[in-house]
């Protein structure tokens, strides 16, 4: 009887999982292609790229299948994403969707994820388990990273799933061979996870210490199938590439500090209390705790949310308002029922911070986005916390009213969430999208034949990588015909190829076959005006013109 109990519980888990998958990946597929509104430039980048690989085999530089970084616009981007894409292209063609059907696939795997982790982690609390599935599947945070060509959140997918193999290998000690594998791709998917994986590792591997000596063989064997796999990657982070990267984003390069600090020792007089209390490391660590804690503040995470709104739509946080109170009784509860699963959890969070601090953009959705799904986790221990308390036999009735108190107000919190989102969100937002290349496009297709050139405007960003991708072009072609070269900082500017040049000036004598796309603001008197490109709130942002000359 009681084998037939567990196992009618386990079905009905597994029904409700199924469920709640089905669920999420409905939320991060249902109209992907059209919302948000327009393909970054990082998104046709990675799409282009996987169309050339599976044309050519090589990158859009004509680097034969590469395995540390893909150049693109000189960013250097970690490869799997890419490679991660290329199937999605092969099956459903060069186009929105197949761009962004890799994130929201691993995003959904990584809802299953974290079922089995918290299964894992909480003595088989499937009541748990299930809870912090629901909760991240309607997570505004993961999902608006996941209907986006988003690298971390295929990263995300690697580090939980490598997370909840290093748990299970206390059971079942062969899976330490293969433990380490998900932390090596997620370096080789997202830069911040290169710095999560050692941070966070070094404490998971404390938390599980008891198992690792006593399988000691298999995790040897573990660490070095997961070194061999990071040999490819070594040389790049070796490179002045890489060290580039680090020093366009982080705080250490910026030279106020230093100036402030040598302005204070003199106005101290030189002294030697002035030069300890005014050097500029204080300054720098003052610095690196400012950008650290902005990852914490309130309106980030339940009110506001990121301030780029590619992250986040502005009038609604990371986490669900509801969830602030929850979120801290879950934290507490769960310091004084197992403080040491508390202290991993929080641990994971501090390390996802940790290194996107060093960045000078804070608080930063994409760059901590390893930090889910422990909000969800402790969240969840707060909802069943506060269940617990109320919930009493002489009186059912208060753990119904609970319930469908809290159902409610997750309800309304997500469905003005998800009304902000697909009515609002794409209207208010669309420039902030790169919104508009697309669009000029499709407007000149049928004509671009009666041009001798078509030259196109820097003005939204990468012009280039959005004609190769709207256009299909040949990689081969583009590689022949391309005029690119780096800049002193690094970064890859294509100046044409083909017919096509990519300007950041209007000539002062315009070329009668020429057509022009550019930026709305600045058009010329005189032209004549093909046709007007407008922002999905009806703003103009790209004008197609030429002198007239052309017979249309």
């Amino acid at each position: 009887y009681n084998y037939s109990m567990k196992q009618g519980k386990n079905l009905s888990a597994l029904i409700l999982l199924i469920c709640i998958t089905v669920f999420a990946f409905f939320l991060r597929t249902n109209r992907i292609s059209f919302n948000p509104p327009s393909l970054s430039w990082d998104e046709v980048s990675i799409g282009y790229n996987a169309y050339s690989i599976l044309k050519t085999g090589k990158d859009e530089h004509g680097k034969f299948l590469p395995l540390d970084t893909f150049v693109a616009y000189g960013d250097y981007k970690p490869p799997l994403a890419i490679y991660l894409t290329v199937p999605s292209v092969a099956i459903f063609g060069l186009n929105e969707f197949s761009v962004r059907l890799p994130s929201a696939f691993f995003g959904t795997l990584t809802i299953v994820l974290t079922y089995l982790l918290v299964k894992e982690l909480f003595k088989k609390n499937q009541y748990l388990a299930l809870l912090s599935s629901i909760l991240l599947a309607i997570s505004p945070w993961h999902i608006n990273l996941s209907r986006a060509g988003f690298e971390a959140n295929i990263a995300l997918f690697f580090v939980v799933l490598g997370t909840w193999l290093i748990l299970k290998a206390r059971e079942k000690s062969w899976m330490w061979i293969i433990a380490g594998i998900p932390y090596v791709l997620s370096m080789y998917t997202f830069n911040s996870s290169r710095y999560f994986v050692v941070i966070f590792g070094i404490g998971l591997l404390m938390y599980v210490w008891k198992s690792i000596r006593a399988s000691w063989k298999q995790m040897a064997i573990g660490i070095c199938v997961a070194g061999v796999m990071l040999l490819p990657l070594i040389p790049h982070l070796l490179s002045k590439e890489a060290r580039l990267r680090f020093v366009e984003v982080n705080i250490f390069t910026d030279s106020t500090i230093v100036t402030t600090a040598n302005e204070r020792i003199v106005h101290d007089g030189n002294s030697l209390i002035g030069r300890i209390i005014n050097n500029r490391r204080i300054g720098y660590a003052r610095s690196y705790l400012v950008h650290f804690f902005d990852n914490l503040r309130t309106d980030f995470l339940f009110i506001k949310g990121d301030g780029n709104p590619k992250f986040s739509i502005q009038d609604v946080g990371q986490l669900y308002w509801i969830e602030a109170p929850l979120l801290i009784i879950g934290i507490f509860s769960l310091l004084l029922v197992d403080v040491k699963i508390a202290l991993l959890l929080l641990f994971w969070i501090v390390a996802a911070i940790m290194p996107a601090a060093v960045a000078r953009e804070t608080p930063h959705a994409l760059r901590i986005l390893n930090s889910l799904p422990t909000w969800q986790i402790f969240i969840a221990f707060g909802i069943l916390t506060i269940y617990q308390f109320v919930v009493h036999p002489a009186k059912p009735w208060r753990s119904g009213a609970y319930c469908f108190l809290l159902i409610s107000v997750y309800t309304i919190n997500s469905m003005y969430y998800l009304h902000k989102y697909y009515r609002h969100y794409p209207i208010e937002f669309s420039g902030e999208w790169q919104y508009g290349y697309r669009e000029a496009l499709l407007a000149i297709q049928p004509i671009e034949s009666k041009y001798t050139t078509i030259a196109m405007t820097e003005f939204i960003g990468r012009p280039y990588m959005y004609t190769l991708f709207y256009k299909k072009t040949d990689p081969t072609m583009f590689q022949r015909t391309k005029d690119a070269r780096f800049d002193t900082a690094g970064f890859y500017h294509v100046y044409g190829f083909e017919k096509y040049r990519f300007i950041k000036e209007l000539p002062s004598q315009m070329d009668p076959q020429t057509i022009y796309i550019w930026d709305a603001t600045t058009v010329p008197h005189g032209v004549r005006v093909i046709d007007t490109i407008r922002l999905l709130n009806g703003n103009p942002v790209l004008v197609v013109f030429d002198r007239g000359a052309v017979k249309l």
